[in-house]
C-alpha cells in the first residue's frame, strides 16, 4: 500500500490524462484512496479534489468511477478563501448529468449559468442566500451573467460593492474580463455597465474598460493623478496578505494602465482622451508598449532625456513588456534609454523573462544593450540562462517558443553554462553539448 499522497498523485495524473481506464486501475490498485477520495489533490490548484478535476474534463465515466469509490459530489475544494464545487466547474451541457447524480444547485451556480428561475426559487426559500459566500469568497452577484440576474440579486438585498475574499474586488471588477469557454470570447461588460448605472463604485480602469468617456473625464477631473493608475499593489493594495491580489490582474492584465486597458477593448476614443491628458513621461512608455514609433521619436526629439523623468514604476515597464512577450515594446523602450537591468516581478530583468519564454528575437534585442548576463533574480534565484533552461520544460507557451535558439544566443553572448541543466529539454541540452564541444 502506498502513501495517501502518492496514491492521489496517481489518481490525479489519470484524471489529468482524461483516462477512465487509468482511473479505474488507480482506484483498484490503491484501495486506500477511498478514505481520501474527497481530499485535496497534492498538486491540484486551489485545493482541488478529484471530483472537481473530473468535472473540469467533462468526463462522466470518471465522475461515475469516483462516485462508486465513495466520492461526495457536493464536496467542495479545500481553498482558504472559499470553496468551489462541481457546479462552479460545469457548463450548461454537463449540468443535467451532475444534477441527476445529486449535485445541489447553489445561488452562485444559478447566477453564473443564467438560471434566473432556479435562483429566484433559492432566494424565496432562503433570503439570506443572497449573502452566501462561494468560491474565492465571492457572493452570488459576483457570478451574475445577465442583467436580469443582477437586478434580481440587487432587489433581494445584494450589496453592490461587496468584495470577495481572495481578490478583494467587487462584482463589477470581476465582470471586466472575458468569459471562459466562450467562442468567440465574450464579456460581462453589459452587466458591469448595469451595475455602474445602479451606482457601483468605479475607477478609471473600469471606466476605460467599459469605454465610458464621460466617467473617465470625471475621474481625471476629480484626481488628475489617476492618469498613472495601473494594475498593481500600489494602486490596489491587499488588505489580507493571503489574498491573491486584485482581480484586475486577471481581468485586465498585471501592470496595465487605463490607456492600455482602453486599447485592449478597442475604445480608441478613450485611449485618445487619456493620451491627451497625459504628460510626456506618461505618454512615452505607453507609446513604446503600443508600438507607436512616430510618437516615441516625437517625444524624445522634444525632450531628449525624457527617460530620466520616469519613475521606478515606469522603468520596470520594460520588464513587464518582456514578461508579456512584447518584443517591439521592449525594443523601443531600450532604444529610448530604459535601463536594461531594471527589475520587475520576482526581481527578474527583461532578459530573465525573454529566457523563460524562449523568445529568441527578444533575447537578441536585449543583448544589443549589454545586459548583466549573470544577474540573479530575487525569487527563484537564477540567471537569465537558468530561467531559459527551466522555461524550456516548464514555460507557459511551449508551442510558440524557441528555447534552443534563446539558449544558443545567451551562450554566444558569454553566459555561463548553469551547473544544473536537469530541467532542460533534449533540444536545449543538445545546444549546450555542442557549445561545450566547441569550447573544449
Amino acid at each position: 500500500m502506498s502513501a495517501p499522497g502518492q496514491a492521489l498523485d496517481v489518481l490525479h495524473k489519470a484524471i489529468h490524462d482524461n483516462d477512465a481506464a487509468a482511473v479505474r486501475a488507480a482506484l483498484r490498485d490503491h484501495p486506500e484512496l477511498k478514505s481520501t477520495i474527497d481530499a485535496a489533490l497534492p498538486h491540484g490548484s486551489f485545493g482541488q479534489t478529484a471530483m472537481l478535476a473530473a468535472v473540469q474534463k467533462r468526463n462522466l465515466a470518471i465522475v461515475d468511477l469516483l462516485l462508486a469509490a465513495g466520492a461526495d459530489i457536493n464536496a467542495g475544494s479545500h481553498w482558504w478563501a472559499g470553496s468551489f464545487n462541481v457546479l462552479d466547474e460545469t457548463d450548461a451541457a454537463f449540468l443535467p448529468a451532475l444534477l441527476q447524480r445529486g449535485a445541489r444547485m447553489t445561488p452562485h451556480a444559478a447566477a453564473r449559468l443564467g438560471l434566473v428561475d432556479r435562483l429566484r426559487a433559492i432566494l424565496d426559500a432562503d433570503p439570506s442566500a443572497v449573502h452566501k459566500r462561494g468560491g474565492d469568497g465571492q457572493l452570488p452577484l459576483h457570478f451574475a451573467s445577465t442583467i436580469e440576474i443582477a437586478d434580481l440579486l440587487l432587489g433581494r438585498g445584494a450589496e453592490i460593492d461587496a468584495i470577495d475574499v481572495d481578490h478583494e474586488s467587487t462584482a463589477a471588477q470581476w465582470m471586466l474580463g472575458t468569459v471562459e469557454g466562450e467562442d468567440p470570447p465574450a464579456t460581462r461588460h453589459h452587466v458591469a455597465r448595469f451595475l455602474v448605472s445602479r451606482g457601483c463604485r468605479t475607477d478609471i480602469l473600469m471606466a476605460s474598460a467599459l469605454g465610458d468617456v464621460e466617467r473617465v473625464k470625471t475621474h481625471l477631473a476629480g484626481d488628475p493623478g489617476s492618469i498613472r493608475t495601473s494594475v498593481s499593489e500600489r494602486w490596489f493594495p491587499k488588505r489580507d496578505p493571503r489574498a491573491g491580489g486584485a482581480i484586475y490582474i486577471w481581468t485586465l492584465g498585471a501592470h496595465k494602465t487605463a490607456h492600455l486597458v482602453a486599447k485592449k477593448f478597442g475604445h480608441d476614443d478613450v485611449f485618445a482622451l487619456l493620451m491627451t491628458a497625459s504628460s510626456p513621461e506618461v505618454q512615452l512608455p505607453i507609446a513604446c508598449e503600443v508600438g507607436d514609433e512616430a510618437l516615441v521619436r516625437s517625444l524624445l526629439t522634444a525632450t531628449p532625456h525624457l527617460v530620466d523623468a520616469l519613475t521606478d514604476d515606469e522603468w520596470r515597464r520594460v520588464v513587464d513588456a518582456a514578461q508579456e512577450g512584447n518584443v517591439n515594446g521592449v525594443r523601443l523602450m531600450l532604444e529610448a534609454g530604459w535601463p536594461v537591468d531594471a527589475r520587475g516581478q520576482h526581481g527578474a530583468t527583461a532578459l530573465h523573462w525573454a529566457g523563460f519564454h524562449g523568445n529568441t528575437a527578444m533575447t537578441r534585442e536585449i543583448l544589443k544593450h549589454g545586459p548583466p548576463l549573470e544577474a540573479l533574480s530575487e525569487e527563484f534565484q537564477g540567471t537569465p540562462l537558468d530561467w531559459a533552461v527551466y522555461g524550456s520544460r516548464h514555460g507557459w507557451n511551449p508551442t510558440h517558443s524557441d528555447h534552443a535558439g534563446t539558449v544558443g544566443a545567451l551562450l554566444e553572448a558569454g553566459a555561463k553554462i548553469p551547473a544544473d541543466v536537469e530541467p532542460a529539454t533534449d533540444a536545449v541540452r543538445e545546444v549546450i553539448r555542442r557549445y561545450n564541444r566547441r569550447g573544449s
